[in-house]
């Protein structure tokens, strides 16, 4: 399976290296906000509603100063003193108004802006955020649908830790993108804009001083910008491995305890939780060190203008008003390139957990649907493999020139020692994977031909390793049919000899099960989900060791069950076990990929030494010897 590793590890895919720039992913990210094009339009309404009351603070400014303050009046903004004096006179009753009434007017005027721009900003942060949660809820739906799509072999190579850390941390990292990255950085431009409009109307010589930083920012910002990316890329990476190290100590807690290695966890979580500290530490310090360069930048800029400004002011080349709302300007104008000073470490760690969750979503399925797949109904459960190979591995088979069919009323045995290719079987009938040479087929059909919806319902495979899911033993039961009654729910139960047990529970059938089941015993999960598979309705169903867990007795109760329940139904039992074989209708033995042998117990018995020698270390009485 090396082969594979580069493309479907997960472990390989927490590399550092870029696969997507910043402009793709953001393009990417674009396109699910448009999928909300209603809320993504008001929150553009709010942003241009928020500048305009942000441009309308300075320039009251302005006005009041010169025209009410200093007396020095200018022709640009005799408009709005005319709408200060009338509200003055409106207030006083008198035509020409004191100082006094217009400062009050003045003041009432900017509070009604401040309350406005309060009023959109609200409303603008709101919706963001609100759009950001929905973007969010859209991409961990494609991730968890692209998890229903990938192929078997992806998740033999998949953390499941580092999964979950990409679409919990990593999603929740992208709301900074949506706040402070696209939104941000549009409502940023838009307000720079706008502001270096107002500037330069009212001083062009100060907004080419303003300007001239522009350069050295963007020196500034390209020196960092490799640096940040590396820091939090390295810092995303190490999140999710320290949430599958925590995973995997706690799964495997019960075996930690029982050979006394507490220490020993404790010591491999430290030393993860202490890189994923550093790595942290070390991103932080970068952006900080970036934030505090283009703060230092901004004071010498509004050092600059104040001092040249002032002169102006001084040679009555320029009025005070003027000078304090260009002030106000410039600082407001440099508040987009501050905060993409104080956010871009942010927005690089968003990036960083945008590109490890695209890089999922681009993985292409191995296992895919036909074109033009076909459905079959009714099924009649017949499989057959014709001259299957396959390989994990190039020139390294794992089977060789297997045929044999499964038919509907026939109970057959794959036996053989570890190692032989019984599992692979299963993947291959399951069609996890495709064989690379013959063909598996059902009713006649390749099953690369069939459609995924037509072969699932068709084939039901009850795997070695019980899984149960989080929810009553009811939901586990009927997972596979939701919609099957209680009356089959329970005959399945009792054909299986698990209703006794099931009734005991404090809410029967409707008893939450703990995680994993362990609050059944292991042999009363691997029974549940020998019902959830019988009770989805298959007509083929496989069993991988699915009794290996429960005493002999049941087994041969649920085989007797089995018997006269699939009589229509082609069941197909996996197992390395003589006990769950001997009674079956036919035994197919492998051993190194081939088929060794074919018959019945007592036949193989007689004719197959392989056979003979595993019934012997088995310990398996022998009719005839």
């Amino acid at each position: 399976m090396a082969e594979y590793v580069d493309r479907y590890d997960v472990g390989s895919l927490e590399s550092t290296q870029r696969r997507y720039t910043d402009a793709q992913l953001v393009r990417r990210l674009v396109g699910y906000m448009l999928r909300h094009r209603a809320l993504l339009a008001l929150e553009l309404t709010l942003l241009a509603a928020k500048t305009v009351t942000v441009l309308a603070g300075p320039y009251l400014y302005k006005v009041t100063l010169d025209f009410f303050i200093v007396n020095t009046p200018t022709s640009d903004g005799a408009w709005l003193a005319e709408i200060i004096k009338s509200l003055a006179a409106a207030y006083t009753g008198g035509s020409t108004p004191g100082t006094a009434p217009l400062l009050l007017s003045a003041a009432l005027l900017y509070s009604a802006v401040a309350l406005c721009e309060w009023a959109a900003t609200s409303a603008q942060l709101y919706y963001v955020e609100k759009l950001g949660l929905l973007v969010i809820a859209d991409i961990r739906m494609d991730f968890f649908d692209q998890m229903n799509r990938l192929s078997q072999r992806f998740f033999e190579y998949g953390n499941t830790g580092r999964l979950v850390s990409r679409v919990t941390n990593d999603a929740e990292a992208l709301k900074k993108i949506l706040n402070t990255g696209v939104i941000g950085l549009l409502a940023d431009l838009l307000m720079a804009l706008s502001i270096l409009v107002m500037m330069t109307a009212l001083d062009l010589q100060l907004t080419l001083i303003a300007l001239l930083l522009a350069p050295l920012l963007a020196l500034v910002s390209r020196v960092f910008q490799r640096w940040i990316q590396e820091a939090w890329r390295t810092a995303r990476r190490n999140v999710a491995s320290l949430t599958g190290k925590v995973q995997d100590l706690m799964y495997g807690a019960r075996v930690t305890k029982a050979l006394n290695q507490e220490a020993r966890s404790l010591r491999e979580f430290d030393e993860v939780n202490e890189q994923n500290m550093e790595s942290q530490i070390k991103a932080e310090t970068v952006s900080v060190a970036f934030s505090s360069v283009v703060t230092l930048l901004s004071s010498v800029m509004t050092a600059a203008v104040w001092y040249i400004g002032g002169g102006k002011v001084m040679a009555a080349a320029q009025t005070l008003g003027r000078l304090v709302a260009f002030s106000n300007y410039a600082e407001t104008f440099l508040e987009p390139i501050q905060n993409l000073a104080t956010m871009y470490g942010e927005i690089q760690s968003a990036l960083a957990g945008a590109e490890r969750i695209f890089v999922i979503l681009d993985q292409e399925p191995e296992v895919r649907e036909a074109p033009d797949p076909v459905e079959l109904d009714p099924v009649r459960g017949e499989v057959e493999f014709s001259e299957v190979g396959f390989s994990y591995v190039k020139d390294q088979p794992v089977l060789s020139g297997i045929s044999f069919k499964a038919v509907p009323g026939e109970i057959l045995a794959i036996f053989g020692p570890t190692g032989s290719g019984k599992s692979t079987i299963i993947n291959l009938m399951g069609r996890f994977y495709d064989p690379t040479q013959g063909s598996v087929s059902l009713d006649g059909v390749d099953l690369k031909r069939l459609s995924f919806r037509t072969l699932r319902r068709s084939v039901g495979i009850v795997l070695q390793e019980p899984y149960i899911f989080a929810g009553t033993v009811e939901y586990n039961l009927k997972f596979g049919r939701p919609e099957a009654t209680d009356q089959e729910m329970v005959h399945v139960a009792e054909m299986l000899g698990i209703h006794e047990a099931i009734a005991k529970l404090p809410d029967g059938y409707r008893t939450a099960v703990h995680e994993k089941g362990s609050n059944l015993s292991y042999g009363q999960r691997q029974l549940l989900c020998l019902g959830r598979a019988i009770l989805a309705n298959p007509r083929v169903i496989v069993f991988d060791e699915a009794t290996s867990s429960v005493d002999p007795y049941t087994e041969y109760m649920i085989q007797g069950a089995l018997r006269r329940e699939m009589e229509k139904r082609a069941v197909v039992l996996v197992t390395h076990r003589v006990s769950t074989v001997r009674d079956a209708d036919r035994i197919i033995v492998l051993d190194g990929g081939r088929i060794v042998g074919e018959g019945p117990h007592e036949e193989l018995v007689e004719t197959n030494p392989m056979y003979r020698r595993l019934c012997e270390m088995q310990l398996v009485e022998m009719r005839g010897l």
